[in-house]
């Protein structure tokens, strides 16, 4: 996505970002030309719930696995819009930073995931626009209910992906996670949205 230093984001990359969850708010109907080929949407479609299911299973090695090596993934502290630039984010993980939280999830020594957060993510209202030659944006609602140490609890909002395809396959290049309280005081957020 960006052409910066390998790792880091460039003022553009943010724009970009921005932009592309912004169509989203703008957007009325998906005109028909930028409907995605059925097998196109399908494929999609499997990857993020895989995406989902891998969170779930705890075995984020397998997610990380799911995203490009320029990837991003964002949570900002805003439901709508927020210029990543500008805006203060929960998290906003270049794919090195990425690598970094998925070992230390996985090293058994992150303290704020012992015992580790139990969730069961559920997409809908699955929406999708073919961005380019080879890449697709995807709209869903979520919901994903917790349990940590035997407290319930839950998180809503909606996704936006950007998906691109390399080769047959296609992986996620951005993930924008817009937390339906995003601007609330959060609660351990520590584990994988």
């Amino acid at each position: 996505m960006s052409e910066a230093r390998a790792g880091y984001f460039d003022l553009d990359y943010y724009k970009r970002a921005e932009a592309m969850a912004l169509q989203w708010w703008q957007l009325g109907e998906i005109p028909a030309e930028k409907m995605p080929a059925a097998a196109d949407r399908a494929a999609c479609e499997a990857l993020i719930y895989a995406e989902a299911r891998l969170i779930d299973a705890a075995r984020l090695n397998e997610w990380l696995a799911l995203f490009t090596e320029d990837c991003g993934y964002w949570i900002p502290t805003e439901a709508e819009g927020a210029d990543p630039a500008r805006v203060v984010s929960w998290e906003f993980n270049d794919r090195r930073r990425m690598e970094e939280r998925v070992e230390r999830l996985l090293s058994g020594r992150a303290y704020s995931q012992i015992p580790y957060t139990r969730t069961t993510h559920i997409y809908s209202n699955v929406e999708m626009l073919v961005a380019g030659p080879d890449t697709m944006d995807v709209f869903c609602n979520f919901l994903i209910a917790t349990n940590r140490a035997g407290r319930p609890g839950s998180r809503a909002g909606w996704n936006f992906f950007r998906l691109r395809r390399i080769g047959c396959a296609w992986r996620i290049e951005l993930k924008r996670v817009s937390l339906f309280d995003a601007d609330l005081p959060q609660d351990n957020n520590s584990f994988t949205l």
